[in-house]
């Protein structure tokens, strides 16, 4: 027996958040061949006929009851649509409490995530969900960190998601967790996905925005760019991939994708840097060079020029410690607003500390500072 995926509908679903994380796995047991399927995966739901409802008219049959579903439960994934949002039960409650005491990982998608925070299970933690409902969410539920802008996140062994496609985004993730990255990645070639996105991407981020190719050759480029981003990457290098002069290439790159190469090269590997960031322990040197960059400070100008701080401190700030303390009431409306006014304030803070460590270092040799205009702080 696989590890024993449950999948707790409570209808109406959109029919996207539930099919869409089942074939993922029913896609990963299917690429096994002969060997062992990695996963039994099983629906339960709230409804005492078992009956699914699905917002856009499909309905769909689950196992069991959700009370039903004893035994040993490696993972939990809660779906349900927006209806749920404002759904008390306590009953349900509870078994989400002892499914995240129990389960390896417990996990939502969507709006899913109310569920989660009205029982207990997100206060002090980090948690997003679709950005339709982010603002309603960090209102509702205060002592929750909402990150509006990942498509999934993960604190401990609670992992929320944006929703819809963001679903399989967070199935793909598991697999990649159970299976290694190259699973994840040939059960996405599998269902036809253009792009294996990482928690840390952006709801709306580069890669969607020039989703809008209408190149097919350029499409099939730039998930190869994705794939190949450790790879030196030239503009003569990405040319000879779809058989194109470098200028003929420059300019139709410009085109599809509003960037040069160059400047579109940095961008996925700015977010391919800030996953590892957020969900590994590697090294400021093992990321840059896993993204593709030349070195550690190469990185490092990169990540001020895209997102106004360094990469170690991009960590500190969105990496999700082991525990969360409760927000601050000056950072409950906004989480994001806030985190990013602490990179600033600690950015301000490492500043004056260094102009005032370099005075007392030249005034305690007896020397004036370098710079007629130089001031201590």
């Amino acid at each position: 027996m696989g590890k024993r995926i449950v999948l707790l509908a409570v209808p109406p679903v959109d029919e996207l958040d539930l099919v869409g994380p089942a074939e993922v796995f029913g896609t990963a047991n299917r690429l096994r061949g002969g060997g062992p399927r990695p996963y039994t995966v099983e629906v339960v739901t709230t409804t005492s006929d078992r009956r699914i409802d699905g917002e856009h008219g499909l309905s769909l049959l689950a196992h069991r009851h959700y009370r039903d579903a004893g035994g040993r439960t490696d993972s939990v994934l809660v779906i349900c649509g927006v209806g749920a949002r404002t759904m008390r039960d306590r009953a349900l409650f509870g078994w989400l409490k002892r499914a995240a005491a129990t389960a390896r990982r417990l996990g939502s998608v969507c709006v899913g995530g109310f569920l989660l925070a009205e029982a207990g299970i997100l206060d002090g933690r980090r948690a997003t969900v679709h950005w339709r409902y982010a603002r309603e969410f960090a209102d509702r539920y205060p002592r929750v960190a909402v990150d509006p802008r990942p498509t999934w996140v993960r604190d401990g062994n609670i992992y929320t998601s944006a929703g819809i496609s963001a679903g399989i985004d967070l199935a793909l993730a598991w697999v990649e967790e159970d299976l290694g990255a190259a699973a994840a990645l040939k059960v996405a070639r599998e269902l036809v996905l253009f792009l294996r996105r990482p928690g840390g991407q952006d709801q709306v981020s580069v890669s969607l925005e020039t989703q809008a190719s209408h190149t097919k050759a350029m499409h099939e480029l730039q998930v190869w760019m994705v794939e190949h981003l450790a790879r030196p990457l030239s503009v003569d290098t990405l040319a000879d991939r779809v058989a194109m002069s470098a200028r003929n290439f420059a300019r139709v790159f410009a085109r599809e994708f509003g960037a040069t190469p160059a400047r579109y090269l940095v961008q996925l590997r700015v977010e391919a840097a800030r996953r590892l960031l957020e969900q590994s322990d590697k090294t400021p040197t093992h990321v840059a060079s896993a993204s593709g960059f030349r070195s550690a400070d190469v990185m490092r100008r990169a990540f001020l020029r895209a997102l106004g701080t360094t990469p170690l401190r991009y960590r500190r700030h969105f990496r999700p410690p082991a525990a969360r303390s409760p927000m601050r009431a000056t950072a409950r409306r906004d989480p994001l607003i806030a985190a990013r006014r602490d990179i600033a304030r600690a950015t301000r803070v490492a500043t004056s500390a260094h102009r005032r460590l370099t005075w007392a270092s030249l005034t305690s040799r007896g020397r004036s500072p370098v710079s007629s205009d130089y001031r201590p702080p």
